[in-house]
Formats: structure tokens, sequence, C-alpha cells
């Protein structure tokens, strides 16, 4: 029987693992792994067929496909699991408003690159609101003015001024992308390194904590589970559905 000690223990192995493991994670997530399910269905038996989806690299996508929610099922989401016992529902919400507002300097940025005037004067406007009156952005008053958040990131700044997605990828621990969108991640990820807007780079512990903390963020907002689709073709789903919504964000 496990001590309260042993199981603190536990949930801080967990969590650490979620940190190696996860990163910057910002993966669909996964609760069950059906073993039946097939690794390899040939691109004709799909729906996705004719939009000639570019996966050069099925093999490998699949793969990596299933490595994520193998991780997703043992170790991100049972760190959700203690994360969502230990933090009160107010506090979890506090924790992903903090971050969604760190989020809208990259949207600003792209905002700018895409000469979008009114979602650059609009995302501005909700980080120094709840950045001040909303206490660093552990709340969002900027919505209950009438600020809607804009999304933006710089694999839709490439799309918007006519880049092609290239080949179809599956990240590990990130999922479903596409070369012009897994080079977006790269430039947001290096943007927000060179602010610093928190100060911690070079801080192992704060860089840690901040990693965690993101990572059962986002996992927990995040509703997708894998396998749990319906679907016996669920990795041509996920494609299907990833790329088109893609192309309707660079298309706002």
């Amino acid at each position: 029987m496990m001590t309260p000690l042993t199981t603190h223990r536990a949930g801080l192995w967990l969590l650490g693992l979620a940190l190696l493991l996860s990163g910057c994670a910002s993966t669909p997530p996964p609760a069950s792994v059906d073993p039946n399910t097939p690794a390899s269905v040939p691109v004709e038996q799909t729906t996705a067929n004719p939009l000639a989806i570019d996966d050069p690299l099925s093999p490998l996508n699949r793969r990596i496909y299933r490595f994520n929610a193998l991780t997703d099922r043992y170790v991100l989401l049972p760190a959700v699991h203690i994360y969502d016992t230990v933090a009160p529902g107010p506090v979890r919400d506090g924790i992903g408003n903090f971050f969604s507002n760190l989020g809208e300097i990259n949207t600003f940025a792209n905002s700018v690159l895409q000469l979008k005037a009114k979602s650059a004067g609009v995302t501005a406007s909700r980080f120094v609101i709840n950045s001040t009156v909303g206490l660093a952005g552990f709340f969002d008053p900027a919505t209950h003015f009438g600020l809607q958040q804009r999304d933006e990131d710089f694999g839709q700044t490439l799309g918007h001024y006519g880049a092609g997605t290239g080949p179809y990828l599956v990240l590990p621990f990130f999922g479903p992308s596409n070369v012009r969108d897994a080079g977006g991640i790269a430039a947001d990820q290096g943007l927000f390194y060179l602010i610093d807007p928190l100060q911690i780079n070079g801080n192992l512990p704060a860089s840690a904590a901040y990693n965690v903390f993101f990572a059962l963020n986002k996992r927990e907002q995040t509703n997708f589970r894998y396998y749990q689709t319906g679907s016996p073709f669920e990795y041509l789903l996920v494609r299907m559905v990833y790329l088109n919504y893609r192309a309707l964000q660079v298309a706002q």
C-alpha cells in the first residue's frame, strides 16, 4: 500500500518525466491505445485521398503517432490527473490564462508580419490589460471588455504569403504538422526565447517549472484522445482534419 509520501514522490516523478518527454508539448492527447489499430492503411481507403495529401514519410509518421499516443497515455495523462487532483479549478484556470497571455506575444508579432493592423491592436491591448489589471495574466478582463483573443503563428504567416505546406509530418510530442508549420514552431519558439519575457533563460529550475506547467496546461485543455475517434483509420482522419483546420486558419 502506498503511503502519502510514496504517492507524493510518484507524483513528482511523473511531473518531471512529463517535462523531459513533453518539453513544449502541444500534442493532442491520448487516452487508450488499441493495439489492434492498423499500423498502416492504404491512402486509397480514406476520403482524404481526393485531397492528394503529400505524406511520403507515412510509415515513419505512423510510428511517431503511436509513440505519441503511448507517451500521452502513460506519462502525460497520469501527470494531468495528478495536476487536476492537486490544483483547484480556479488555480488551473489562472495558470491557463497566464500561458494564454504569454501567447499574445507571438500572435502580436505574426499579426504585424501579416500586416493585420486590427489583430495586432487588439492583441497588444489584450496583453497590456491582462498583464496589469489581470494580475500578470492570471485573469482575463480583456475578454470581458470585448477584446476577443486572436491566434496567429509563424506557420500561418508563411501561409499568408503563399508558402506551401510541404509534406505532412507527425512530430514527436507536438503531433500533426507539416514542413511549413514545423518551421513556424521553431521560429515562434526562437522569438519567445529571444524576448524571454519571464527572464528564465539560464535559470534551470524556473525553466523546468515553466515547461512542466506549460505541458500540463496544454494537455489538460486538449480534448482529443488517441484511438477513441471510433474510426479504424484514425491516422488518416487526424491528418485530414489537421490540414483542413490549418488551411482555414491561414485563410482568415
